[in-house]
């Protein structure tokens, strides 16, 4: 096909193409050519600059913008400290603005914008606070909305990002835990936010009962919610503190325990309770180093209950922070 072109030295071309991009007059769907020396960058209409335009032909093709970092009109000194990812829930994404860059935090996330059609709003993520674990979070670009459907191994959650706790990174070690369980078992999530453990565990496991508790009334009003959205009949959802709530039900076979910041009185009324072969789920935030101390103390407050344990598996869920991680262990309680 014949379109307008700039004519730019190598030496410029990714510069100039990244100019084009960010401003809109890069024509897509045709290749770049290339003769000799000069780089012939194919545009919508003509443009003013130091560079020639000319009309020649070109082939046609796609090309995909393959980051937000393409299009991000921030000043080229900046541009090595862009995020390098961010989480999406449904179709919100959450990003970590470093403070050197919130001059620019809305260029960055009109970029996220363009660059992926399927998010319609962009927030500056401050990290999750408090004991509900609620995100503190201030609406970049789009719409100034935080709630939202998110889908996640063939079920869907409604979740509100500003009021109730959910982590998209977790979606494999959901899996991972749902996998272990059997036919027939009483499942206890102590703090299961909008339910996307109990849910999946209710849906593609066979448990007799999969209690979900959460003390947060808007988490627990978005799992209710999602219980009849996914017809998770067998999940039973309550409000109120876990530790409580676990004690008015049946000793369960498996509880899990995803409060990473501070799981250790969870983990101690859980053994307390738990039936003989059971399992805990126990996540905690952890430096590399301290791994091995961890796996000791969960044994020994085990032992201090009469109860024996045994570290089944421990896996490393993701980076936290530059220094820590998550860690997963499941336990075995006899």
């Amino acid at each position: 096909m014949r379109s307008l072109a700039v004519a730019v030295p190598k030496s410029k071309a990714e510069e100039v193409r990244l100019s084009l991009l960010a401003s809109g007059l890069l024509r897509t769907g045709v290749a770049v050519t290339r003769e000799g020396d000069t780089i012939f960058l194919p545009v919508v209409r003509e443009t003013y600059g130091p560079y020639p335009i000319l009309e020649r032909e070109f082939e046609e093709s796609f090309t995909p913008i393959r980051s937000y970092k393409d299009v991000a009109r921030v000043p080229p000194e900046l541009k090595p400290l862009l995020p390098t990812s961010f989480d999406v829930i449904g179709d919100i994404a959450l990003v970590k603005i470093p403070d050197e860059l919130k001059a620019v935090e809305r260029e960055i996330a009109d970029a996220i914008l363009r660059a992926n059609p399927a998010i319609e709003v962009v927030t500056a993520d401050g990290g999750v606070r408090g004991a509900l674990r609620v995100r503190a979070l201030r609406t970049l670009a789009g719409p100034n909305r935080t709630e939202t459907v998110h889908r996640e191994f063939g079920l869907s959650y409604s979740v509100d990002v500003a009021r109730a706790y959910f982590s998209p990174r977790l979606g494999t070690e959901r899996r991972t835990v749902a996998e272990q369980v059997g036919p027939g078992e009483a499942v206890v999530d102590l703090f299961s936010g909008v339910g996307p453990y109990a849910i999946l565990i209710a849906r593609r496991r066979q448990p007799r009962v999969v209690y979900a508790f959460d003390a947060n009334p808007d988490a627990v009003r978005h799992l209710e919610e999602n219980v009849r959205r996914n017809r998770a009949e067998r999940v039973v959802p309550r409000q109120g503190d876990a530790l409580a709530l676990l004690a008015g039900v049946e000793p369960p076979d498996r509880v899990i325990i995803d409060y990473p910041q501070d799981p250790g009185p969870a983990f101690s009324v859980a053994v307390s309770r738990i039936l003989p072969g059971g399992t805990v789920h126990y996540y905690e935030i952890l430096e590399e180093l301290e791994r091995e101390d961890r796996q000791r103390w969960i044994i020994e407050t085990a032992r201090s209950m009469d109860r024996g344990a045994e570290i089944a598996a421990v896996r490393e869920v993701h980076g936290w922070s530059p220094s820590k991680k998550l860690f997963a262990f499941d336990v075995r309680v006899t």
